[in-house]
């Protein structure tokens, strides 16, 4: 009987040899997965927009500019609040020989040690209009942040419409050449026989060697325009990635009152009125409240004695100051027929802009149409062509002249789509 714990001698081999073949499997298992091929990773127009606006110094500063803009705002609140402060003061003027300060102006010495409490009072309106101005400065500034966001939204796009293009074209155009190698290798089949020429072999040779230099060309573009759609992004990737088709609907647009555009406008109007409104407070009466307390002494022996409090009221009114009001309000009378002209001219060119490129997207859209037709057409001639030419009984030049309109249809086709978009998405951002 084997002890309790231990194996028997061929059982622990046949452990031993089972192990073994495991580790083998996985081993095998593991270089087969090693060997697959890998599947290129899938880039899509939102991961990007979300990167740059990540990246964004612009978007940044504007975020910062908002925080400070937030401060500038406690900070005007809090010097409303009682100002508090201390005033120390130790003084001697000595006289020697007669020579020295008047004692009537001097004490000859004096020590003061003072708590000081201030506040303006009767301020509310002034205090809002102040704390307007900073609100006002705080949607200009979210405003402009808005509108930096949809400039980068809009110029990622863009450069991504320009890599998916160059990709989307070097694609087809390697379809088209192994379609070519496939017929060229039957073509020479029947050249051997004598049913075609030499030359016309050499014909679709050329013309394989042609479109290999394109596909080499686009792939070079394909790289351009994406390694600038990660510089835009600011992305340090360098491995090349398939670019998912983007969708660019027609959004609805934002009526001037909301558009941030316009919104812009309407801020800088608020401004003016708004430092019209603080020109005028200038020229209100300011009242203030003060009181202090603690030591105001020039007889050090009698120091004990001077502790004391005092308190009361100012008031400050302005009475003449060179006409300083009138020229200020017109400053802003100009500024404020500046704007206006300015808001008159960026409205006409906005709704231009917009027909524009409406017309313009209707239009390739009907071309779009009329050159899918012209495709089918093409592709219907190429697949005739090619069953003539596995028969022996069609002329290579016609097959090339068909492949060549196909090619050109299909580039056509892919500039429309692009171009639709590209029109989408200079819409949606005049719409925002």
């Amino acid at each position: 009987m084997p002890e309790i714990g231990k194996c028997p001698l061929h059982l622990n081999l046949k452990l031993k040899s089972v192990f073994h073949s495991s580790r083998i499997a996985i081993a095998c298992l593991l270089q087969l997965l090693i060997c697959l091929p890998g599947k290129s990773q899938v880039c899509t127009l939102s991961g990007y927009i979300d990167k740059g606006v990540k990246h964004s110094p612009v978007l940044q500063d504007l975020a910062n500019q908002i925080l400070l803009n937030q401060y500038d705002s406690l900070i005007s609140r809090a010097t409303y609040l009682p100002q508090v402060n201390f005033n120390g003061l130790m003084m001697y003027a000595p006289v020697m020989n007669d020579w020295g300060y008047s004692d009537v102006i001097t004490n000859g010495q004096n020590l003061i040690g003072t708590i000081n409490v201030n506040q303006d009072i009767f301020n509310k309106k002034n205090r809002e209009a102040h704390l307007e101005k900073y609100g006002l400065e705080s949607g200009k500034l979210k405003n402009t942040k808005n509108i930096s966001l949809n400039e980068l939204k809009k110029a990622i796009t863009a450069q991504y419409l320009a890599a998916y293009a160059a990709r989307e074209e070097h694609t087809f155009q390697k379809e088209i050449l192994s379609s070519l190698k496939n017929e060229a290798a039957i073509l020479k089949a029947w050249t051997e026989k004598g049913i075609y020429r030499q030359t016309d072999y050499l014909s679709m040779q050329v013309e394989m060697l042609n479109l290999g230099r394109n596909i080499r060309d686009l792939d070079l573009q394909y790289r351009r325009e994406w390694w600038n759609l990660n510089l835009i992004c600011g992305i340090g990737d360098t491995a090349l990635c398939d670019l998912a088709l983007p969708v660019i609907h027609d959004t609805l647009g934002k009526t001037e009152e909301n558009s941030l555009f316009f919104r812009s406008f309407v801020i800088d109007s608020l401004v003016i009125k708004n430092e019209k409104l603080l020109i005028d407070r200038r020229y209100k009466p300011v009242v203030s409240w003060f009181a202090d307390g603690g030591l105001i002494n020039n007889e050090p022996q009698y120091l004990y004695q001077n502790f004391g409090i005092s308190a009361g009221l100012s008031m400050t009114l302005p009475i003449f100051d060179g006409n300083q009001r009138k020229f200020n309000h017109e400053k802003i009378r100009m500024q404020e027929e500046t704007r206006k002209n300015y808001q008159d001219n960026f409205r006409f060119r906005y709704h231009s802009q917009l027909r524009q490129l409406q017309a313009e997207l209707e239009t390739t859209r009907r071309y779009m149409q009329e050159n899918e037709k012209q495709i089918s057409l093409s592709q219907e001639l190429v697949a005739a062509d090619k069953i003539l030419l596995n028969t022996g009984a069609a002329l290579i030049t016609d097959y090339i002249l068909a492949i060549k309109n196909l090619i050109e249809a299909k580039h056509a086709g892919l500039v429309y789509q692009i171009r639709t978009q590209y029109i989408l998405n200079e819409i949606n951002f005049w719409k925002q």
